[in-house]
């Protein structure tokens, strides 16, 4: 699948960028994820929000609020879906320091 959208150009665009970061995701590729956002050229808060619940998601808090730091400096804006990964990340640290 990634070959074909590497193939015809796709890659960075947005939507396709983020269904990718998404895919990797919920087969528990955190690297492949991490790698097609840092291809994102032009991230929404979508891009944003997939990549870093998806750090939550995967028992990564510090690097989700890494990245939630990052969206800040850039300029972009969280919005409630931002807050829910937020809350998920710093739900699994604190279960991480019981």
């Amino acid at each position: 699948m990634h070959t074909r959208v590497v193939a015809s150009g796709f890659e960075s665009d947005v939507v396709v960028g983020t269904a990718l970061v998404n895919m990797y995701a919920k087969c528990g590729s955190l690297e492949d994820a991490s790698k097609s956002f840092d291809k994102i050229p032009q991230r929404n808060a979508v891009s944003w929000n997939t990549m870093l619940s998806a750090f939550a998601h995967h028992g990564k808090p510090k690097e989700a609020l890494q990245l939630f730091q990052q969206m800040q400096v850039e300029g972009v804006v969280p919005d409630r879906v931002t807050l829910v990964g937020i809350l998920s990340a710093c739900a699994s640290e604190a279960a991480l320091a019981e």
